[in-house]
């Protein structure tokens, strides 16, 4: 194991043991503790704080001297290392169920139910915007049959993501391995399920190259073709407040063409998200490293770095 992971995986010990003290308080502790610790995340980071804002600037088409760009970072890192927060907790077990369902309001659920009354299952679709753990669990709790896809990380401990899902009351489908989480992706549609799934990411290998917030990156093909294959309609699930509550809203369900290239439906998903974060930029995680680290297409108006 080398340094990095090391130092992440004791990081991630760390933070986890906090989550654990402050969620005895409830989520409304979890939320004011989180706010803190992004807002100090912010200002202890110069360097990819500066880094984020010419990112920033130049995916949504801001002039440099618009000022809202650094506010905007800020309240990313604060909402979203919130999210990080109350996930550990939560995954640890020491919130409760019905104070975890208290802190989440949802709206158009109407989408939801004319998509699961076709019958062939839902993939609703999520981003890295605040705790879409939370909203799942909250949509358990109100009877719909919930399941969430994880990705196992090196600098977590083994089915940690797994057990914690779990106790929440939601189904677990690993990413990984392919062979066997497609398989029960699969069976959980036709079973009439709902899949939460989040697709705001760059993928190492396998994805379909799309432009997302002005990069060129492989973009996930998985939702597109669960859908493509098995007709299951796509919900998007849109933040649309942050404070007190987290608010989700269902987006009106989406079909994807089966005879359509695979291209064009990736295509029609990676434009609702990123509609959504130009609609909201300062909800979504800005600072995860599957988007920052890629750099802009490098033309005449940039320097070498691409940003």
């Amino acid at each position: 194991m080398n340094v990095r992971r090391r130092t992440r995986r004791l990081g991630f010990h760390l933070l986890r043991g906090l989550a654990r003290w402050l969620g005895r308080g409830g989520m409304a502790r979890l939320r004011k503790a989180g706010h803190v610790i992004g807002q100090w995340h912010y200002r202890l980071a110069p360097f990819q704080r500066r880094r984020l804002h010419r990112q920033m600037q130049r995916a949504l088409g801001i002039d440099p001297a618009d000022d809202r760009v650094p506010g905007w970072l800020a309240e990313a890192y604060r909402i979203n290392d919130r999210a990080i927060l109350e996930i550990l907790a939560m995954y640890s077990g020491a919130v409760g169920l019905d104070d975890i369902g208290a802190a989440v309001t949802t709206s158009n659920l109407e989408h939801l139910d004319q998509a699961l009354n076709a019958g062939k299952g839902v993939i609703l679709l999520g981003m890295h915007m605040g705790n879409g753990v939370a909203m799942a669990a909250h949509l358990a709790r109100r009877g719909y049959p919930m399941a969430v896809i994880y990705r196992e990380s090196n600098k977590i401990p083994r089915h940690f993501f797994r057990d914690g899902l779990s106790s929440l009351g939601l189904q677990a489908i690993p990413a990984d391995p392919a062979s066997v989480g497609v398989r029960q992706m699969i069976k959980a549609l036709r079973d009439n399920r709902i899949l939460f799934i989040l697709m705001d990411q760059a993928t190492k290998k396998g994805g379909v190259q799309q432009q997302f917030l002005g990069k060129t990156l492989q973009m996930p093909p998985g939702p597109a073709e669960l859908a493509r294959r098995t007709g299951a309609a796509v919900v998007p699930a849109l933040l649309e407040g942050v404070d007190p509550t987290w608010h989700f809203r269902m987006g009106p369900p989406e079909t994807l063409d089966r005879d359509q290239p695979l291209e064009l439906a990736v295509e029609k998903l990676t434009s609702i998200m990123q509609s959504h974060i130009e609609k909201h930029p300062q909800w979504w995680t800005w600072h995860q490293r599957r988007w920052s680290r890629y750099a802009f297409p490098i033309d005449v108006s940039t320097d070498a770095s691409g940003y």
